[in-house]
């Protein structure tokens, strides 16, 4: 047996994980129950989604310090090739929190740019 890894196929890596989880006893398909949702949920994993009544914020907020803008308008983006955009008609800076306007559907973080 060679010391060196080697390529095996995903059907047969996943074969292998799976009798090996099975032979540790942590295998098969999980049960799914119904509990309270207080101190004994706690460690636990959701069976399905869960989704809030009401959102909070109740609008599109911006999750980071940066600028709003259209994404299309930042394709090919690069270190050595960068997109130059106009501060106010095509880029908007954003705090944390911030109502993210209507004509932008992306946030570059303030990190990303120059």
């Amino acid at each position: 047996m060679s010391i060196y890894l080697h390529d095996i196929p995903l059907s047969e890596a996943l074969a292998r994980l799976e009798s090996t989880l099975m032979d540790a006893g942590l295998g098969g398909v999980l049960g799914v129950e119904e509990i309270l949702l207080d101190e004994t949920a706690l460690g636990r994993v959701l069976a399905e989604p869960v989704w809030a009544r009401l959102s909070s914020p109740h609008y599109n907020a911006s999750a980071m310090d940066g600028f709003a803008v259209r994404a299309k308008e930042t394709v090919g983006a690069m270190p050595n090739s960068p997109v130059n955009l106009s501060f106010g008609s095509q880029a908007a800076y954003l705090d944390t929190g911030d109502l993210v306007p209507d004509w932008a559907d992306a946030v570059i973080p303030i990190e990303k740019v120059e």
